[in-house]
């Protein structure tokens, strides 16, 4: 299945500033100074408020993931009958050519909508501090274990 263009920096330059106690002050003053971020605009809410909206994005995130599987079955529909008819009427929804297919369009659109529910799990994930730990990243942390110490547990 293959991958649509990412759009970059749809969350470039935003940031997410977490704080336990801020009020209406601190958090007007964080986003005018960058809130210790590189600088932009961004998001300041409390702790509570962001676990929320983090449990929010990840039922989306899985909404959408879900809504790959038939979105790609979709773009699999073949003509009923080998007839011009069928045929032009199915090219219209299936073409991965240009113009795309109809059900070709909603799959990439389904697949930039899981990426930008991916994206902001992960900002919101490290703005709270939260570690993802996936099966590549451990992977790697191993190996590089292994070379610094020469393949033994220190």
């Amino acid at each position: 299945m293959s991958q649509p263009a990412q759009q970059p920096g749809w969350l470039d330059g935003l940031y997410f500033n977490i704080g336990d106690t801020f009020d209406a002050g601190d958090a007007a003053g964080a986003a005018m100074s960058g809130g210790g971020s590189s600088g932009g605009q961004g998001f300041t809410m409390s702790r509570d408020d962001a676990t929320a909206m983090l449990k929010l994005a990840k039922t989306v995130r899985e909404h959408f993931r879900d809504m790959q599987t038939d979105a790609s079955r979709l773009t699999q529909t073949t003509s009923p009958a080998d007839e011009p008819t069928s045929n032009g009427y199915n090219k219209l929804l299936v073409n991965q050519g240009e113009p795309k297919g109809a059900f070709v369009m909603g799959e990439d659109q389904v697949k930039r909508e899981f990426a930008y529910a991916d994206e902001l799990v992960k900002r919101l994930e490290k703005a709270l501090g939260i570690i993802g730990s996936s099966d590549e990243q451990a992977a790697t942390d191993v190996k590089d274990a292994g070379k610094q110490s020469g393949g033994f547990a220190v």
